[in-house]
């Protein structure tokens, strides 16, 4: 079997599970995405080649925090009790007179980049469900076929016309014709979203060219967050992140540009909402 029929196959599953997660609710979101929690900030210390001390801390706290940003989701908590995580903090670089780990300053930031990096864009998924007010599955499903659509749009289009190299140091395959041809192509699917008549009605407050400046952040960002993420694995000397999903790698290269770009989309529809 071919690497592609893997990968196209791996695909189909991968984005059938994510969409009926999304329709199922909030809790069955995020459940799903605190597997990939767990998951990609395992590869992301290994990437980074954190201890393996720090790497079980760096989980363990991540996963805490991604459950904060749950239970302010769904308004058990709110964000004025982000100030607790203050003293965790004083708390773990007092630990280190205790450790007394050579390069601790080094890996202390890469626990903190791995929360900053994996944890923090994967918890905003169900508040980023929740900003209208109430729950809708209608934003994560937008914005995945959005992602999905751009790198399967770059993919093909830079594949048939790509010419001119992106940013070859960190990944020679990506082109400026792959970039624009994924964009049109989220444009487009962007256009048409917006059009669908229970899309409009549980999100009034977007308009179509709220939903195009949408498509654009993820198509930007998205492949901005793929490169990132390849310049991560550049460094490291490693071909994937993992092996987790067969035909795309670990979870951080099935999530690479989402990483970004979600943060992007949620500030823009939070601020749209709050107008």
């Amino acid at each position: 079997m071919s690497n592609l029929v893997v990968r196209s196959l791996t695909g189909l599953i991968f984005g059938g599970l994510m969409i009926g997660a999304f329709f199922w609710g909030p809790t069955a979101t995020a459940l799903l995405f605190f597997l990939w929690t767990f998951v990609g900030s395992y590869e992301f210390y290994q990437l980074t080649g954190a201890s393996p001390h720090r790497a079980w801390w760096g989980i363990g706290l991540g996963a805490g925090l991604y459950i904060f940003f749950f239970l302010i989701s769904v308004d058990i908590l709110n964000f004025s009790h982000l100030v607790y995580l203050l003293p965790v903090m004083v708390l773990l670089l007092s630990m280190e007179l205790i450790v007394l780990r050579p390069h601790f300053a080094l890996d202390f930031a890469r626990v903190l980049m791995g929360w900053v990096y994996v944890v923090l864009p994967m918890a905003l998924i169900t508040t980023f469900s929740f900003i209208p007010g109430i729950y809708t599955p209608w934003l994560p499903l937008g914005f995945f076929l959005f992602l999905w659509i751009n790198d399967s749009g770059a993919y093909f289009v830079g594949r048939t016309f790509g010419r001119h190299k992106l940013f070859e140091r960190v990944s020679p395959k990506k082109t400026w014709e792959g970039m624009i041809g994924g964009t049109i192509a989220t444009l487009v699917a962007a256009y048409f979203f917006s059009k669908i008549s229970l899309v409009k009605q549980d999100l009034v407050m977007l308009s179509t060219v709220h939903w195009l400046i949408i498509g654009l952040l993820v198509a930007v960002f998205g492949t901005l967050g793929d490169l990132v993420e390849s310049h991560l694995k550049r460094t490291a000397n490693v071909k994937d992140s993992g092996i987790l999903i067969p035909g795309h790698g670990g979870v951080l290269d099935r999530f690479d540009g989402y990483l970004l770009a979600l943060p992007m989309v949620y500030t823009f529809v939070y601020l749209i909402h709050q107008i």
